[in-house]
């Protein structure tokens, strides 16, 4: 069976609390559902408690922070470990057994075996790597585009994969790859969890559009490129939404179009 996740910001528990408690009321009456858990840095041990006692016995997965964290910058080492450190206690908490992470900055090939050797001193088996777009919305370079760099951090530290869809297309459409290919090399590395939305497939930027937004073929991607037994996390809408109708829509959507 696959399971369905809705994404959180840990600060969300101030700015967002009838989000987080509208799908809770959600959540709690289905059983194909988790939560993936983004942990903002310096959050405290009190927030992080309160979050569970609100999460109840829903299974959560963790994100690690990309604010302030680059992996292909051997200088930011010592701040990357630190932000990390947070997602780390919070994946002890919530007895999380994957840390998303984001593959690094740079395109040069010492980037690229910099974020190996980070993740490697990770230390902790609980981490996977997420494959990123050829740059990002600030138009800086990123790392991690193609299954055959993701291979090479698997391999080199151990860690695990988060296939994001989009990502993925947006890097296929920057380097000229084909989409499908791009997607089954992705789809072979065995993810342990996946991202999804929707978006435009002639647009190199990651939208995040809810479902039936944009013009991705979303069931096909659900059924010929994840696992029956897959972990999804629905990564839909930008900004600061403050209820859950859109997202519980996109759930329900996934539901729909799944073949089971």
């Amino acid at each position: 069976m696959r399971k369905f996740g809705f994404k959180f910001f840990s600060t969300n528990i101030y700015n967002a609390p009838s989000l987080i408690n509208e799908c809770m009321e959600f959540i709690e009456k289905t059983s194909d559902t988790f939560v993936e858990l983004m942990v903002v840095p310096d959050i405290t041990s009190d927030d992080l408690h309160r979050l569970k006692k609100q999460f109840g016995k829903t299974e959560v997965r963790i994100h690690g922070p990309y604010m302030g964290v680059d992996t292909g910058n051997k200088e930011l080492e010592k701040q990357n470990r630190k932000i990390l450190a947070a997602s780390q206690t919070a994946a002890d908490i919530f007895d999380s057994e994957t840390i998303i992470v984001h593959a690094g900055y740079g395109h040069k090939k010492e980037n690229l075996e910099e974020t190996a050797r980070q993740f490697k001193l990770f230390n902790d088996n609980r981490i996977i790597i997420e494959n990123l777009p050829y740059y990002d919305n600030n138009g800086d370079y990123l790392h991690g585009n193609t299954a055959e760099e993701i291979a090479f951090v698997m391999n080199e530290s151990g860690c695990g994969f988060c296939f994001d869809f989009s990502h993925a297309i947006c890097a296929a459409l920057s380097l000229n790859i084909n989409i499908e290919t791009q997607l089954k090399n992705f789809f072979d590395l065995n993810p342990a969890v996946y991202h999804i939305c929707d978006g435009d497939l002639s647009v190199a930027y990651d939208s995040h559009l809810h479902f039936n937004d944009g013009n991705y073929p979303l069931a096909h991607f659900l059924n010929d490129f994840t696992a029956d037994n897959a972990y999804i996390t629905i990564e839909t809408g930008k900004g600061l939404e403050q209820h859950a109708d859109l997202r519980i829509r996109d759930y329900q959507y996934l539901e729909t179009v799944q073949k089971k």
